[in-house]
């Protein structure tokens, strides 16, 4: 997805985040862009600083909103083993 395709600015909300409270000690960069096959909503992912975790922002593309987040931990999603 290109930058001028994007429906909204992501990162005043992402700014606002307490990443204390998400369990987050940073954030890197977007990792990818998901849009929905009706194209409806955009899933960006924001990779963390955290092993194996992401922030996932989920856009409305409809109402040009955010609609939320969450973190995708995937060692809880697919039973990995955080780095050491």
């Amino acid at each position: 997805m290109d930058e001028e395709d994007a429906s909204v600015d992501i990162w005043p909300y992402v700014d606002a985040l307490d990443l204390d409270e998400l369990g987050l000690p940073g954030l890197n960069d977007v990792h990818y862009v998901y849009r929905d096959g009706r194209e409806w909503f955009d899933q960006v992912l924001i990779g963390t600083k955290r092993f194996n975790a992401l922030l996932v922002i989920v856009v409305d593309r409809r109402s040009a909103t955010i609609a939320g987040h969450r973190v995708l931990d995937l060692n809880e999603e697919y039973g990995g083993t955080a780095a050491t």
